[in-house]
């Protein structure tokens, strides 16, 4: 037996295998903090999913300075209680331990209402707002916040609490001397350090009893100069072992190397796996490891070989819910890839609900299908990231799909993209698809680029992309020899400075043009803090604030703007004999990744 897939008894609590859904802020809360439909069916499909242990996102325990996010839940106020009531009972109905992250954001508060609070009047960046620093009588406060958010989850029924004591947290706050600079008995000394999060654990396990389990999420390194590195974390593991932590999750960083925490495709992953091995042996209680262990290989391996007890997962979970069940089985090849693009987090980050680039339906299992009302014969057009989405869908609701597509093969610009040697994680993607487009019985016709006539459907969807203007990134990467060696790249959306870095790492003189101060909107914050040194080292010249013009440029310009919508043909053709006709992807004017898999989705459920 796989030892991810082997039970584990703690406390009495039995945990039906190894794998943790991670805590993760979706974003799915009322605005007052408390639990929506769409908090209840997100984590009772992850459940549903085969998880050990759900360990819901971080919860914030006042009415003030706690909560970092604008939806994120809160266990601040009894009137709380009844639908974490129905939170916890929706995780355990389904055969997982329920858990649930209790933080206090710190000065790492995201929202932009006052107050911000830290041990000390440091920003956690520079030009971030400088905190108040927390009196005497505050710090009592929150410890008293935290004992009565306990009692609240202890009442709600959860079976586990994780204090969040990392990433740059209030608790982690205290025990950096980079960020605690106190002269009192909470600061100075590792031991004052620790006195802060030593009682906020000592309060929480008098509001939850003895019974339920304490978890606390812990770095192994700041990552922060004049921060704590994994010899201090080893002592501290112990010391907060001993006061009555059952369960230490091992992490690593603040949010001041968010591209080291949450690693984006461009860069390794598993950054903080070596840190759960001398943490479990100094604190001498079970570990998770954690931190972008997306490898089930190495996964497996930190189990069996004695490096943690658990391992847990935060977007490999968010882009499919059944990913324990299928480790469990033995169905590795069925999971659908996370592919590290950080669209979910950057959601987040700029106060919307989260959602996947590469599973519409995450975040959306509270909404009721349309019913089928018959079952149809369905042609889609296209087999990029649009069109694979449409026609799984389809196939799923019970119709009969044919997708057809003109190149040899899926995957239209995702499989361009994937030839670029710093995306590795894409060709996980397309052979997943490959692999449910045959499990779901979806026709498919490659190399075939069919008139309207020729399809016998009852109804279409139309997945055909875009068209650039002139030299667009497509060409580009069909054959960037053919482009010379000296390009202008005009637009630094994704596509155009991925692009260009690859250019240049091909030795080739390459200029950025972009009209705006920064990157597009579709660059999110990870790869902001990757690409300009990534397009440095391949010297790239990047020139922000600057209008394209043709007659100033040298060399070939590749277009990465200005794309138009690509139709195969008129509508009316499309629609004769009554035909519905619906659109997708690009074609439709979605953009990006997660426009075009969530705009096929909805095409297909469009089709009753």
């Amino acid at each position: 037996m796989s030892a991810l897939a082997q039970a584990f008894e703690l406390g009495g609590h039995r945990f039906r295998n190894r794998l943790v859904q991670a805590p993760m802020c979706a974003m799915y809360a009322a605005p007052d903090g408390s639990v929506t439909p769409q908090v209840i069916e997100y984590y009772r499909a992850r459940a549903l999913g085969g998880v050990a242990l759900v360990i819901v996102e971080i919860t914030f325990t006042d009415r003030l300075g706690s909560r970092a996010f604008h939806a994120q839940l809160g266990a601040h106020d009894d009137t709380m209680t009844p639908g974490l009531g129905e939170l916890a009972a929706a995780i355990k109905d389904a055969g997982a331990v329920a858990g649930l992250q209790l933080g206090h954001c710190g000065p790492q508060r995201v929202v932009a209402e006052p107050p911000v609070v830290a041990p000390s009047p440091i920003p956690w960046a520079p030009g971030k707002r400088v905190p108040h620093e927390l009196t005497i009588e505050e710090i009592a406060a929150i410890v008293d916040d935290h004992r009565e958010a306990g009692r609240r989850l202890a009442q709600a029924g959860f079976d586990l609490v994780e204090l969040h004591g990392a990433h740059g947290y209030l608790l982690n706050a205290f025990l950096c001397p980079a960020t605690n600079t106190r002269t009192d008995r909470y600061g100075g000394s590792p031991e004052n350090r620790l006195r802060f999060p030593l009682e906020v654990v000592r309060a929480l396990r008098a509001g939850i009893g003895a019974k339920r389990l304490i978890s606390f999420r812990l770095n192994g390194d700041d990552l922060l100069p004049g921060g704590l590195g994994i010899d201090a974390y080893r002592g501290i593991a112990r010391e907060i072992a001993q006061a009555g932590v059952d369960i230490v999750h091992v992490s690593g960083g603040t949010y001041r190397v968010m591209e080291r925490r949450i690693p984006p495709m461009y860069l390794p992953e598993a950054p903080f796996a070596a840190y759960a091995r001398p943490i479990r042996e100094a604190a001498g209680v079970p570990v998770i490891a954690s931190g972008t262990i997306h490898d089930l290989d190495l996964a497996e391996r930190l189990v069996r070989e004695g490096d943690a007890d658990f391992v847990s997962m935060a977007r490999p979970m968010f882009a499919d819910a059944a990913l324990a069940q299928k480790v469990v089985a033995n169905r590795a090849a069925d999971i659908r890839p996370c592919i590290r693009c950080n669209t979910c987090l950057a959601r987040e980050q700029g106060g919307l609900r989260g959602y996947c680039a590469v599973n519409p339906r995450t975040g959306r299992e509270h909404e009721a299908l349309p019913p089928v009302l018959r079952r149809k014969r369905v042609a889609v057009i296209g087999a990029g990231p649009a069109g694979i989405e449409a026609a799984l869908t389809a196939a799923a609701r019970g119709h009969a799909v044919t997708l057809y597509e003109r190149a040899i093969g899926i995957g239209g610009q995702l499989a361009l993209a994937a030839r670029l040697p710093f995306k590795s994680t894409l060709p996980r993607l397309l052979r997943y698809y490959e692999r449910a487009l045959e499990q779901a019985n979806v026709k498919l016709e490659c190399e075939s680029d069919p008139p309207p006539a020729s399809v016998d459907a009852e109804a279409i969807i139309l997945a055909t992309g875009s068209r650039s203007p002139g030299v667009g990134c497509t060409e580009a990467l069909r054959n960037p020899e053919a482009l010379g060696e000296r390009i202008t790249v005009v637009g630094a959306n994704t596509r155009g400075a991925e692009l260009a870095w690859w250019l240049g790492t091909l030795a080739k003189r390459v200029t950025l043009v972009e009209r705006d101060a920064d990157f597009d909107d579709d660059v999110n914050l990870i790869q902001r803090l990757v690409l300009p040194g990534a397009l440095a080292e391949a010297q790239v010249r990047v020139l922000f604030n600057t209008e394209f013009a043709p007659e100033r440029e040298a060399g070939t310009v590749v277009l990465a703007c200005g794309a138009e919508p690509e139709l195969p043909g008129s509508l009316d053709a499309w629609r004769a004999g009554g035909r519905q006709v619906e659109l997708a992807g690009e074609c439709a004017g979605a953009r990006a990744l997660i426009g075009a898999t969530t705009s096929g989705y909805r095409a297909a459920l469009r089709l009753g």
